[in-house]
């Protein structure tokens, strides 16, 4: 378990539009703006009110709760929660527990930021949606089922790329780990120095060790980070939780249940958007060990692509009931799937999850299973302080980031330039001059005054050529001040995209320890609907 007696603090903190960072799709942003467009698409609003209709309306049967709960303690048997976690667990056995869940493929040590961010996020909404009467227990979803090993087999740590090597198919939970000593070897390297790095390289070592599974280790990994918060981590790959929701599996396999009702929502929503998953005529999987396969209609029966046949529909439905382990709901089914196996009533997810959960409002109505309320989870950009304070140096401000790189580096050396670049007024006077000459050649000829308006046009696009030669000067004469711009605008967009997308929590971890999570917790509010701006000192 990574302990820590480290201190942080977070010395400035700024909340922006999201709009004004102008990295959020139009249907995301309307809905946070609860637009009436988007009413139909979902049951409850994402605010206070559709957070507390939500929980005041989810009904959960009791059988299909002592099936989760069986499950949860089955899949903990080689683990040992945090008392937090226990109690939690304890809770979800009892009638009237909720949960808020949120999910993430199985990326090596948690992947992005964003994946951090999104837990505590359903953290925070569920101890504050939880009362004595309905507790709410926060829930972490493995997507364990994935099976685009590329996505998760590496981590971006100080911007270097650490990289688990394989080429294995299939599910990605199923892949047992080997060769970490090397990967672990390349992490603690990337990491470099601080006053936490041998908590974080410890817990490394404890949970991605040889010989266990992708899912066991990202379990144990979530745990250390987050346990003491009581999240529950779930696995759906689970026989006994598939075998529960076999019969809408049946469903979908014979009536193609996820087309008929998204073709009818992306219908509807492509009058303003466009739509964000695809949808098959068949959105189930076929699981067999290294295979993950999809299933297509053929003839009179079925089969899975370079993977088993069923010559007819019963054939297919009695191995849906012997083994629905062998069953795997796609990303427009899957969400279905956890509503019917969770008593839940949140779910925190990215921009892109938002867009195709809005397309599935149909489908939990045919179903007969709740939508809960679609929260956007947090976005949010970290910064030490030291590049706080170069920033503040170089006359920015923190909102100033999100504007285009040419043109902050254009301010900074104009701003900073030891002559200047601005032609204004130059051009007030030029237009004066143009202006006088333009009525005097009227009074003598006004067959003239055209040819003067073209001579101002081409004096003003001089001056125009002349003010960007200006800038480039000014440029190279703040060389050095625009290399720091530069590395501070690296360390907000590694790569040309967002801090939360690329690189992970370990190298903040390393220098301010595990009370960094206690802050994010407090600083990152859902219900806020803004990005947030942290500048963390210590």
């Amino acid at each position: 378990m990574i302990v820590s007696n480290g201190s942080v603090s977070v010395s400035r903190r700024v909340a922006l539009d999201l709009a004004a960072t102008h990295r959020f799709e139009p249907i995301v942003l309307d809905h946070l703006a609860d637009d009436l467009f988007l009413k139909d698409f979902r049951t409850h609003p994402f605010d206070r009110q559709g957070l507390e209709a939500a929980a005041a309306a989810r009904a959960f049967p009791e059988e299909r709760r002592a099936v989760l709960f069986d499950a949860l303690e089955r899949q903990y048997l080689n683990s040992d929660p945090h008392p937090a976690v226990r109690a939690n667990l304890d809770l979800l056995a009892r009638p009237g527990t909720l949960t808020v869940t949120t999910g993430h493929q199985l990326c090596l040590f948690t992947g992005p930021l964003y994946v951090p961010f999104k837990i505590l996020n359903a953290v925070r909404l569920a101890r504050e949606l939880s009362t004595v009467e309905r507790p709410v227990v926060p829930v972490f979803w493995m997507a364990t089922e994935d099976h685009d090993r590329a996505e998760i087999d590496h981590a971006w740590l100080n911007g270097h790329k650490v990289h688990w090597p394989g080429d294995t198919e299939g599910a990605v939970g199923h892949l047992y780990l080997h060769g970490m000593a090397a990967v672990l070897d390349a992490a603690r390297a990337a990491l470099g120095q601080g006053p936490h790095v041998q908590e974080v390289e410890d817990a490394l070592r404890n949970c991605y060790r040889d010989g266990v599974t992708l899912a066991q280790a990202t379990r144990d990994f979530v745990h250390h980070l987050f346990g003491r918060f009581g999240v529950v981590v779930i696995d759906g790959d689970d026989a006994a939780l598939k075998a529960q929701f076999a019969p809408i599996l049946q469903e979908e396999l014979l009536n193609s249940i996820t087309e008929r009702t998204v073709r009818y929502a992306n219908d509807k929503l492509s009058v303003r958007y466009h739509t964000q998953a695809h949808v098959r005529p068949i959105n189930v999987f076929h699981l067999l060990e290294g295979k993950r396969e999809r299933i297509v209609a053929e003839d009179s029966g079925y089969r899975a692509l370079e993977g088993p046949s069923w010559p007819t529909p019963d054939t297919l439905m009695d191995e849906v009931v012997a083994h629905p382990e062998r069953f795997s709901p796609n990303v427009l089914l899957r969400p279905v799937y956890q509503e019917f196996v969770l008593p839940n009533i949140a779910m925190v997810g990215g921009g892109g999850e938002i867009a195709y959960w809005l397309q599935l409002r149909w489908l939990f109505q045919a179903v007969q299973v709740p939508m809960p309320v679609l929260v956007l989870r947090t976005s949010a950009l970290l910064l030490g302080a030291r590049d706080a304070h170069r920033l503040l140096d170089l006359g920015l401000d923190l909102s100033d980031l999100f504007a285009p790189l040419d043109d902050l580096r254009s301010r900074v050396a104009k701003d900073t330039a030891s002559f200047r670049t601005d032609l204004a007024d130059e051009r007030s006077r030029l237009n004066e001059l143009f202006e006088t000459l333009a009525q005097r050649v009227k009074d003598a000829d006004p067959t003239l005054e055209a040819s003067v308006r073209g001579e101002a046009q081409k004096a003003a696009k001089g001056l125009d050529h002349l003010e960007q030669k200006l800038i480039r000067a000014a440029k190279r004469e703040q060389e050095q001040m625009l290399q720091r711009l530069d590395r501070i605008h690296a360390h907000a967009f590694p790569e040309g995209v967002l801090q939360e997308r690329r690189e992970n929590i370990l190298p903040w971890l390393v220098r301010h320890g595990t009370p960094l999570l206690d802050h994010l917790l407090a600083g990152l509010d859902p219900l806020e609907k803004r990005f947030s701006v942290l500048v963390l000192d210590q």
